[in-house]
């Protein structure tokens, strides 16, 4: 099996940063695997090819590293189906890995961003509930008003009502006061009529001649 080297090994090679390295990697220009290390966390392995052998041979103040022929692996010269396919589901497994961890630790952001939204919006919409109310409160106190004077109108009304039916109490028991008193009037009358008649009666029988006196109905 082909040796392989690290991302800082291949970048101190190369002369570039270990994230040009990567970008090598995932746009095929350098071969690797990335496979989990000892601590579970993603790693690229590299196969070097002829240039970051030579960086390697050429650097003084690191021990030589011995690649046998066979280790050295240019990106166009792959030719094993399953080395080929291998760096491409590395790559797959660990993209789906690192969006699951991503999922993970952004979820529970994602949710108190939610909370946090929906919170504000029910503050929001009661702080407008608030100001309509306060817009419409000089119309709440012109109503109140207009009620009041309303009902002082009614209270009013209702009172001049009371008065009204008392003076007309009044009247009809005036009227029937005034009705006894013709009534007792009418039977004094009455009276006197009678008594007037038989008076009238007793002076005709006393102006009468002696003589008719005879004739006239004994009472």
């Amino acid at each position: 099996m082909s040796r392989t080297i690290s991302v800082k090994e291949a970048a101190a090679a190369l002369g570039i940063t270990p994230r040009a390295v990567t970008y090598r990697l995932e746009k095929g220009s350098l071969k690797g695997t990335l496979n989990k290390n000892e601590f579970g966390v993603p790693e690229w392995r590299i196969y070097p090819n002829k240039e970051i052998l030579s960086g390697l041979n050429s650097q003084t103040d690191a021990s030589p590293i011995n690649f046998e022929p066979t280790d050295v692996i240019e990106a166009e010269s792959v030719d094993s189906p399953e080395e080929a396919a291998a760096p491409q589901e590395n790559e797959q497994r660990f993209s789906n890995e690192f969006q699951t961890i991503v999922e993970q630790c952004v979820r529970p952001l994602v949710e108190e961003v939610k909370a946090q939204a929906l919170a504000l919006a029910e503050k929001d919409r009661i702080i407008e509930e608030q100001n309509r109310q306060l817009r419409l409160l000089p119309d709440f106190q012109r109503k109140a008003e207009e009620e009041r004077q309303r009902a002082e109108e009614e209270r009013k009304a209702a009172e001049l009502r009371a008065l009204e039916i008392e003076a007309l109490n009044k009247q009809v028991a005036a009227i029937e006061e005034q009705k006894r008193e013709l009534e007792d009037k009418a039977n004094q009358a009455g009276v006197l009529v009678t008594d007037l008649e038989s008076l009238k009666a007793t002076v005709e029988k006393l102006q009468a001649p002696w003589w008719k006196k005879w004739f006239l109905p004994q009472e």
